[in-house]
């Protein structure tokens, strides 16, 4: 059996090489990711990198005695630099559309990392992520036509080049295998590769890919999710005046210097009354992650006329701040995405002595109301094979006080509030939940890509169906959000 070595610290230097693989990023369409020309930059830039690197002794590290499939190395370096062409473009323009200026860039980082970590190394790295995806899509539909699965249909659609070397070089070690059935082949995961697709989950898992993932996956939906406000001031009615609530229940003030987290388009920098509260005495940087939103909320300040604002991209986790500049550290519907511990100590950095720390976010809902039971039984049924509840970001009330201490935080209050939300139109309701905010993405995100987007169709259909035997008046649930603010003290130094 062909086992992999603990490739965890090298997905570490990996992702710190602004390096990414298969990132399941959006835009998956049948022409591809690319025009031809950037498609014929990256495969000849990947040809000659392979051509260069792979060699006798690279070979030996990777595969010991195992013969190599002839294009495999390529096929590596051009996946890497294809998906972090794209990764580069969500992140540089919030959109899908690879110039020739980022390939070039995704090349210079492929090729980087192989000056310093070796070529063995990032074929090591796509052989483990490549072949989870296979094994994980094989164990899901228990057999793929083989057609289907050389071209990627069914799990890798975002590939635009031929997976039939990595079925045969799954087939030469065991994994899996070929089925005829009258005049059509199937693919099947033997019990080895079972056993391979245990210990590379496990892997994975313990380096952070899975969340990784996850993360990338949640940034690509929101650069894309044009409708994100007219969609929530439909299904969440109530909230932006509970947002103008929130921030006077912060102590946000005329005049203060305000720092806001997951700003979006500016749902709550303007409409939801943040820059009207400090004024044009005081000022507001507001950071998000998502290019496009903030292309959107440029847009609207710029209309609005409003100048005490500047918009950064950023992650709440490394914020590109300098320390104790702002009187508050605010955001709505943003720790829950985040690494919520980090976070906040990044928030605590960047305010002043006795500065305030604040967040409004949802928590845990009661699910079992017989609409939604109906609504979204593919998903509580995934769950309730493993007998818990749907994998959601929904937090628990006593966590973020919880770490809300652990920060260093004083004088914290808290207040819960119920938020209406309102399942009125079966499309419109799917696409906020599951392809916007991605409300259960955790629990769809192992599923195979077609699969997942099957299940979103079937919960359109379902949701049509609902809609039809329930009354506008039951199709509503109330999710408890939280208020919690905190301070951080005089007498404490910024470092932890």
């Amino acid at each position: 059996m062909f086992i992999y070595p603990d490739l965890t610290q090298a997905l570490h230097r990996f992702w710190a090489a602004g390096l990414v693989i298969s990132p399941w990023l959006a835009g998956v369409d049948e022409d591809g990711r690319f025009d031809p020309v950037i498609h014929e930059l990256l495969s000849v830039r990947a040809r000659e990198c392979a051509f260069t690197h792979w060699t006798e002794a690279e070979r030996g590290l990777v595969l010991n005695d195992l013969a190599a499939p002839e294009r495999m190395a390529q096929i590596a370096v051009y996946e890497i630099a294809a998906s972090t062409a794209v990764h580069l473009a969500h992140e540089t323009f919030g959109e899908l559309d690879v110039d020739e200026t980022l390939a070039l860039e995704a090349m210079t980082r492929v090729e980087n990392f192989v000056g310093q970590h070796r070529f063995g190394t990032l074929l090591q790295l796509y052989m483990l992520v490549t072949s989870w995806e296979n094994h994980n899509a094989l164990l899901y539909y228990e057999e793929i036509p083989e057609r289907a699965f050389v071209r990627g249909t069914w799990h890798r659609p975002w590939v635009d080049y031929s997976l039939s070397e990595e079925l045969m070089f799954g087939a030469l070690l065991g994994n899996i295998r070929l089925l005829r059935r009258g005049e059509s082949r199937f693919v099947l995961l033997t019990d080895e590769g079972r056993d391979v697709l245990a210990r590379t989950t496990k892997m994975l898992d313990k380096a952070g890919y899975f969340r990784q993932r996850l993360t990338m996956l949640h940034v690509s939906q929101f650069n894309l999710f044009e409708t994100y406000e007219q969609l929530s001031g439909e299904i969440w009615p109530q909230v932006m005046e509970q947002r103008r609530q929130f921030l006077q229940w912060a102590g946000v003030q005329m005049g203060m210097k305000v720092l806001e987290l997951g700003c979006a388009n500016g749902v709550l920098t303007f409409d939801g009354g943040l820059t009207d509260q400090v004024g044009p005495s005081g000022f507001v940087v507001a950071v998000d992650p998502a290019m496009s939103m903030l292309a959107r909320a440029r847009s609207k300040q710029k209309r609005l006329g409003i100048d005490w604002v500047s918009f950064r991209q950023g992650r709440a986790e490394e914020l590109p701040i300098e320390e104790e500049r702002f009187d508050a550290a605010i955001g709505v519907a943003f720790l829950h995405f985040t690494d919520r511990l980090q976070a906040l100590r990044e928030m605590k950095r960047v305010v002043r002595p006795g500065g305030t720390i604040a967040s409004f976010h949802p928590l845990k809902a009661n699910l079992n109301v017989p609409f939604f039971r109906e609504w979204f039984a593919p998903i509580l049924e995934l769950a309730a094979k493993r007998n818990d509840q749907p994998r959601d970001f929904l937090l628990n009330p006593n966590q973020v006080r919880d770490e809300f201490e652990e920060a260093g935080l004083q004088d914290i209050e808290s207040l819960e509030v119920s938020i209406k939300s309102s399942f009125h139109d079966p499309d419109k309701v799917v696409q906020h939940y599951i392809r916007g905010v991605g409300l259960f993405g955790e629990e769809l995100a192992p599923l195979p890509w077609k699969a997942r987007e099957n299940l979103i169709e079937e919960l359109i259909e379902r949701g049509r169906f609902v809609c039809d035997q329930y009354a506008e008046s039951e199709r509503v649930l109330y999710f408890p959000g939280q208020w919690i603010k905190g301070h951080k003290p005089f007498n404490q130094s910024t470092e932890l």
